[in-house]
């Protein structure tokens, strides 16, 4: 795979191109912020076949140019994508996003339609009806508040406040931080820190670039809905402890939270957006919330809750096995597999 640079005017955005052209329209992969192309570095082989993938790095992440004076909202960066897919010669292409990556790809279908023959959207980010709705965590709120401070000091301290902030959102600790280490490499220069800072700033100048996205008839193409779900097939009590530690960095995040607090625990929502250490969340979380979000219990309950999401219009269930007693999920995984 060699990748290419390519000019936008002055900034130039990092590119490659996994897989043979084929019949099928090219996949483009859009990451989110703060991370980078690496996100789809296991993806890749198992994408479907007879597709050229064009994988990029939004300008100021992973190899691509710092903005220094370009916008880094979500309106901007989708002017950028589309911007690259002309200089790449890519009428119509699918479109995969993650996090900002998928309001990223919303914007870029809702602007330009005929440019987009598929969205498929992975925990999505910025996208609120309503443009005063707070659509990132309070973490990185906090961090954006701050920004101030982090242009005065060096770069590391930025880098390692993103590190920290972002780790707990993680199943794996060790798979995070070895992540984290990959996407936060870019942001520990200067330029990469006033990069960063620039991103964190261009959350609250998004708040109107998604929300047309989410009217009625805005987006004309398919979309692929993909929940992802915690999952333990007879689970231990250690297995059920590692599921409520997992759940206590979502709390106070936007969307999830409200998930959670439809789901009947919006007290405990409303402590975490409240400021409540994660030690106290922690004790508060409740056996009964787990069953709520996930797929928990003995295999034919665990596979009749999959069945239950894929009936209220689901396309495809992500299954994010406990690990406690389960090595690498096997036992789960097996145990739901789709029948041969």
């Amino acid at each position: 795979m060699r990748g290419e640079f390519v000019d936008l005017g002055g900034v130039r955005m990092y590119c490659y191109a996994f897989g043979g052209r084929g019949a099928g329209e090219p996949i483009v992969l859009v990451h989110g912020a703060f991370t980078s192309s690496h996100l789809w570095q296991d993806l890749l082989p198992r994408l479907p076949t007879g597709h050229r993938v064009l994988v990029l790095d939004l300008l100021g992440h992973g190899r691509s140019d710092p903005p220094r004076h370009a916008a880094m909202t979500v309106a901007a960066h989708a002017d950028r994508v589309v911007a690259l897919l002309d200089v790449l010669g890519v009428p119509i292409a699918s479109l995969v996003g993650h996090g900002m990556g998928a309001a990223i790809a919303m914007r870029v279908a809702f602007v330009q339609p005929t440019r987009v023959a598929r969205l498929a959207l992975v925990n999505p980010t910025l996208l609120s009806r309503r443009p005063r709705e707070r659509r990132v965590s309070g973490r990185v709120s906090r961090l954006a508040a701050l920004v101030p401070l982090w242009r005065r000091l060096a770069p590391e301290w930025l880098a390692s406040a993103l590190h920290d902030s972002l780790l707990p959102a993680y199943a794996q600790r060790s798979i995070g931080a070895h992540s984290l280490d990959h996407y936060l490499k870019s942001f520990r220069t200067r330029e990469g820190r006033d990069a960063a800072c620039a991103q964190l700033l261009a959350f609250r100048a998004s708040r109107g670039d998604a929300v047309d996205v989410l009217a009625a008839g805005a987006i004309r193409c398919p979309v692929t809905l993909a929940a992802w779900v915690p999952a333990a097939v007879d689970p231990s009590d250690g297995t059920i402890d590692q599921l409520r530690r997992g759940v206590v960095a979502y709390l106070a995040a936007p969307g999830y939270g409200e998930m959670f607090a439809a789901a009947g625990f919006g007290a405990l929502v409303g402590s975490a957006r409240g400021g409540a250490h994660p030690r106290e969340l922690l004790a508060q979380v409740p056996r009964a919330l787990i069953d709520a979000i996930g797929v928990i219990g003995d295999r034919a309950s665990c596979r009749a809750r999959v069945a239950e999401h894929l009936a209220a219009g689901v396309d495809e269930v992500i299954i994010v096995p406990a690990t406690a007693d389960d090595l690498g999920g096997e036992r789960t995984l097996a145990a739901l597999a789709p029948a041969a």
